[in-house]
């Protein structure tokens, strides 16, 4: 899909906002008072998506079951990120999986930081701006 193509589907879908997060994406969410909850990143390369990231409520079991499916619909995955930093308030720690389907990525990423953690799963498809699965 086109950027434009993106652009009129979101409006049809009722975010309570649409940001355009640097010249390749576009994040559209609800507020927290929204029982919906939805927070999606698109990611564009020429702009032509290529990147879908869907953050879903962080808890480490959501990560295991997300995982568990994922390894049972595609099996062993095929690349694991594990990350750990320093930052200004302390310790960033990321477990990322990332499964291939043809020229598809599915993902999953749990990232504890000092005073939260986050949750997503992605699509991803090999593009000419950066190496997939990232």
């Amino acid at each position: 899909m086109s950027r434009a193509e993106v652009e009129a589907a979101l409006k049809t879908w009722k975010f309570d906002r649409t940001l355009t997060i640097g010249s390749d994406g576009l994040f559209a969410y609800d507020y927290p008072a929204n029982p919906a909850g939805r927070r999606f990143l698109f990611t564009f390369c020429s702009d032509r998506l290529v990147a879908f990231e869907q953050e879903v409520t962080p808890a480490f079991r959501h990560f295991v079951i997300i995982a568990s499916n994922y390894a049972n619909l595609y099996g062993n995955p095929l690349k694991v990120i594990p990350y750990s930093s320093v930052v200004a308030n302390g310790e960033k720690n990321l477990l990322a999986m990332f499964w291939r389907k043809g020229a598809d990525y599915m993902g999953v990423k749990y990232v504890l930081h000092p005073t939260s953690e986050q949750l997503s799963m992605s699509w991803q498809i090999s593009n000419n701006c950066w190496q997939a699965p990232r």
